[in-house]
């Protein structure tokens, strides 16, 4: 999930305002409607859908819904998901068709791993501007971020480039669910990540008002600097603001220890867990100079593909300085090893 706001880069946000048309050729796109949108991405009436559509992120009826709260119930998801899904508009759906068409263009000189992905969408009633690759299948995109990426493509700025972005992580996204265990040797071998148990930490801190997100799962580890014992887990942070509802939002760093007996959440004499700010991870934050606020691996690495492929882009079609590799830490690494596996698996 990637919040727009987040996304601008300074020579995106440098490009000229008018921009060339967008190419002609666009792939096969199904957009989900209202009726078909829950059977769509919860095929399995028993399969958790937590996990994969958190219900923190469907603040359904325009900012009444409240996520902590529905957290602390163990809100159900699909209801949510089914009173917030609405069917797209003709001009939304020819919006993104012209959006699809410039990503694909991107995306096929760089990762055809990433292009083989079919497009797919749902859409849910939310002012909020956020995507979410959900079921393994589809892009779930809201009202207000539609609202957004229209405005883009109406007034052909450089924003356009930032709605290009949005979409291949989510894209990303879903290609990191196909492709698991190239996504997971990337982040250890690569980035220096460990994979260890899932720990059971979040009701430690749900007396206090506090939850750490599930999505992506909090199961990656990392040293805090590389001579270090000392790990970190990065992770997202809930804080209930109480009964006016809503809340705040922290990128942090939960120090795990490493004993004989596995890895184990370190206490702290305040909270149930000692964390950091995420900021405050100055090795951690110097390794991913371009995608300051994301914390887990999967965040990372979509983000830093994205960039790197619409800055590709952009320097190829539009004659700026072109991206120095170093810069997207190890990025064009990880696309050869999808390529990698893929050309294999076609063998």
């Amino acid at each position: 999930m990637r919040k727009t706001k987040l996304r601008l880069f300074g020579v995106i946000a440098a490009l000229a305002p008018v921009l060339a048309s967008a190419p002609a050729f666009c792939g096969p796109i199904e957009f989900v409607g209202a009726a078909g949108a829950v059977r769509a991405l919860f095929s399995t009436p028993s399969d958790p859908c937590v996990p994969r559509l958190p219900a923190w992120e469907l603040s359904v009826g325009e900012g009444t819904y409240n996520r902590f709260a529905a957290k602390r119930a163990e809100f159900d998801c699909r209801a949510a998901f089914a009173a917030a899904a609405r069917d797209f508009t003709d001009e939304e759906r020819e919006m993104l068709t012209r959006y699809v068409a410039r990503v694909d263009s991107a995306i096929h000189a760089e990762l055809p791993a990433l292009n083989r992905l079919p497009w797919r969408f749902a859409v849910i009633a939310d002012s909020s501007d956020f995507g979410i690759p959900a079921s393994d299948k589809y892009i779930v995109l809201t009202t207000g971020l539609l609202k957004e990426m229209q405005e883009w493509m109406k007034n052909q700025t450089s924003m356009l480039f930032v709605g290009m972005e949005i979409l291949i992580h989510e894209k990303v996204g879903l290609l990191q669910q196909s492709r698991a265990s190239t996504f997971e040797k990337f982040y250890s071998e690569a980035w220096g990540f460990r994979k260890i148990p899932a720990l059971s930490i979040d009701r430690l801190m749900q007396a206090s008002g506090i939850f750490l997100t599930r999505f992506p799962p909090n199961e990656w580890v990392i040293k805090f600097t590389p001579s270090d014992k000392e790990y970190i887990m990065p992770a997202l942070l809930l804080r209930d603001a109480g009964k006016g509802g809503g809340g705040t939002v922290q990128r942090v760093a939960v120090v795990i220890d490493s004993t004989s007996k596995g890895f184990f959440p370190r206490k702290s004499k305040k909270t149930p867990l000692e964390y950091k700010d995420l900021r405050a991870a100055t090795h951690y934050r110097k390794k991913f100079p371009l995608s300051e606020y994301d914390y887990h691996p999967a965040e990372l690495s979509a983000d830093l593909l994205a960039k790197y492929i619409v800055m590709k882009y952009v320097s190829s079609g539009y004659g700026t300085h072109p991206a120095k590799v170093s810069e997207y830490s190890q990025i064009d690494l990880l696309m050869k090893m999808l390529e990698s596996e893929g050309n294999a698996k076609r063998f």
